[in-house]
């Protein structure tokens, strides 16, 4: 069970050192759960450590969701929106996302996920760009100076890159003139730098 108390130990550091604006809120539960840890009262720290960690990874979600670019002229932008249920989006993981209208039918998503077993697979076909040549793959583009994946439908689009290994990035865009152009347009506006910074 020493397990449960070094996960708690190293939650509470990762508050304290990146997120204390919250560390108030979450080392509370965890300081209870290391407590009922040391009184062996395992099933309830595992409980109150569980609960902290989906605290930490909701905080994450939403903190993610301000990283969107914003609506370019023509365009208005809905609640961006941030989540940690597993499944969910994109296979599951931290994840946020946005979406924007233009005057008519047009759509665009843009997406951000991490923790996801998709970024796993999405790095091997990246390393590979061979396996792009067979069916609808889609074509390697550069996206902020970062590998992407485009595929071009006409009307649809979707454009689909990896950050540093760990954060997935997807834009997508229906019922759009030109949607390729349109999505690498959102890509380019996004904030990179504050996104690597609140998935260090």
């Amino acid at each position: 069970m020493k397990r449960i108390a070094l996960l708690a130990l190293s939650l509470l550091m990762v508050l304290s050192l990146t997120l204390p604006a919250m560390a108030d809120e979450i080392s509370g539960q965890l300081e209870k759960g290391l407590k009922l840890y040391n009184d062996g009262k395992l099933s309830q720290a595992i409980g109150e450590i569980e609960f902290a960690l989906a605290q930490l990874k909701q905080k994450k979600a939403e903190a993610l969701s301000k990283i969107f670019p914003e609506a370019p002229s023509g365009w208005t932008a809905e609640k961006a929106k941030g989540s940690s249920a597993g499944g969910a989006m994109l296979g599951g993981g931290i994840s946020a996302s946005q979406r924007y209208r233009d005057g008519g039918k047009g759509r665009v998503k843009v997406e951000v996920v991490t923790d996801s077993p998709l970024i796993q697979s999405l790095a091997m076909m990246l390393s590979n760009p061979m396996f792009l040549q067979s069916g609808n793959a889609g074509k390697l583009v550069r996206f902020q100076g970062h590998k992407a994946v485009l595929k071009d439908q006409g009307e649809r689009a979707e454009l689909q890159s990896l950050i540093d290994n760990k954060v997935l990035v997807r834009v997508s865009a229906r019922r759009v003139k030109d949607a390729a152009a349109v999505v690498q347009q959102f890509a380019g506006k996004m904030d990179l730098n504050k996104l690597k910074d609140l998935t260090q």
